[in-house]
């Protein structure tokens, strides 16, 4: 049956696509009961750039040359040959290795650098943001660019360049070599002068700030940042300088994520937790969760569950949560196999909340076949 292009963006539906009334308990077949945290999966600006990314893949003839893509879904009259401009993406989009490929078998590619994109393309730049120049270096080169950078990325872009410009040492609270950090840093660097650490610990604050003048502090951090590190950098930063101000760019998704997943960890025996090996936010969800004293499983797809399986039998209570670039349909097929353990029959969970779902968005095409 043909279907709009919406009907691909099974994983588009709502971040917290359940009511907490519908989503708090299920009970398996096998007798085990699942909770699912409250708030678990896409965030918007997730949700926002992966919409972005469908759009330009359906309006372009990167599909298939008869303007069908890979999941049979066809393109309705009124986009369809409004572009012959392939699409490419700057770094992956969204650190959900699924999602990727998902969006490579309609045709968008990912690519490392501006030069592997051909003049007269369409290029989107990640969620995570770039670096500022490789926008103006393909801009140079007729690239048409679609700048998907999640608003909460921006917001620390912007607030990092800032404290830049008002003369104080910039310090980000994140990971180096994460490709948001790298992009804020590039923002910052393009004000002349500007002084830039990263750290993710007290004890890499001191060890940058070895020699150095500490009178004018400005701190910002990664989105996907734990909340109680931020807050140990900064205010061992307080005793540091004597002058210090503070942007704390935590986005609030990850905030209700992360204070989602302590207190699930509080109710259960265990924690599968869904989503991409690559994801900053997804890994300190399991950190999380393993500070809390409650074993924490990270990943992938339901398929990696089978290698847990006497575990997993061993538990009564099994928590479910999700990082912010996980797909509903992923969450769904590693409830519905948690709550079929030692089971062969039954209505699996994930059908249960997928119900839930429907009656909550019933005015929006949200949840679609996969």
């Amino acid at each position: 049956m043909a279907s709009s292009p919406m009907a691909d963006k099974d994983y588009l539906a709502k971040p917290d696509y359940v009511p907490e009334s519908t989503r708090a308990q299920v009970s398996g077949t096998s007798g085990k009961t699942i909770l699912v945290a409250e708030h678990a999966g896409f965030c918007y600006g997730v949700r926002m750039a992966v919409d972005k990314a469908f759009e330009l893949a359906h309006a372009s003839r990167c599909c298939n040359s008869d303007n069908s893509c890979s999941s049979d879904a066809q393109q309705p009259a009124t986009m369809a040959n409004t572009s012959d401009k392939p699409v490419y993406v700057l770094g992956e989009l969204i650190h959900n290795p699924q999602v990727v490929s998902r969006l490579r078998d309609m045709g968008v590619k990912t690519v490392a650098c501006v030069d592997d994109i051909p003049a007269g393309s369409t290029c989107l730049i990640r969620t995570h943001g770039v670096d500022p120049g490789h926008i103006d270096t393909a801009q140079a080169r007729d690239i048409d660019v679609t700048d998907a950078t999640c608003p909460d990325v921006r917001r620390v872009q912007d607030s990092a360049k800032q404290l830049a410009e008002e003369g104080y040492v910039v310090v980000i609270v994140g990971k180096a070599n994460h490709p948001e950090v790298i992009g804020i840093k590039a923002h910052c660097e393009r004000i002349e002068g500007a002084r830039i650490v990263t750290v993710t610990s007290v004890d890499e604050f001191d060890e940058a700030f070895a020699g150095v003048s500490k009178n004018r502090i400005g701190v910002v951090s990664q989105t996907t940042q734990l909340e109680e590190a931020f807050k140990q950098i900064v205010a061992h930063a307080a005793q540091q300088c004597r002058e210090l101000k503070v942007f704390n760019t935590i986005c609030p998704a990850t905030f209700k994520r992360q204070s989602a997943a302590e207190a699930l960890a509080k109710q259960v025996d265990i924690v599968v937790v869904v989503g991409g090996k690559n994801s900053s936010n997804t890994g300190h969800l399991a950190e999380v969760c393993r500070n809390n004293n409650t074993p924490a499983l990270h990943v992938e797809t339901a398929e990696e569950l089978a290698q847990y399986k006497d575990v997993l039998e061993a538990h009564q209570v099994i928590g479910v949560t999700a990082g912010a670039s996980t797909p509903d349909w992923l969450i769904q097929a590693v409830i519905g196999y948690l709550e079929a353990l030692g089971s062969e029959t039954g209505v699996s969970a994930a059908e249960k909340l997928d119900s839930g779902r429907r009656s909550v968005n019933n005015a929006q095409t949200l949840a679609h076949p996969v």
